[in-house]
């Protein structure tokens, strides 16, 4: 859960600082809905991430394991 949370947090500071690099004009067309959507989906790539990088490594069928 704590681990969902932080990768939401990162993703919208992420999004954030994008949406501030933009100019005024585009900035102020963009809807809410399109920032909170790639808040989410960037959210959900990062925990994503973070849990196969967390996962302990299996060895592949048909291989054996290197000793």
């Amino acid at each position: 859960m704590l681990l969902a949370v932080g990768g939401c947090g990162v993703a919208f500071l992420v999004v954030l600082g994008a949406v501030a690099l933009l100019p005024a004009d585009v900035r102020e067309a963009l809807p809410d809905g399109l920032v909170g959507g790639a808040v989410l989906v960037l959210g959900t790539a990062v925990v994503v991430g973070a849990r196969r990088a967390a996962a302990p490594r299996r060895a592949r069928p048909g291989r054996q394991a290197a000793r």
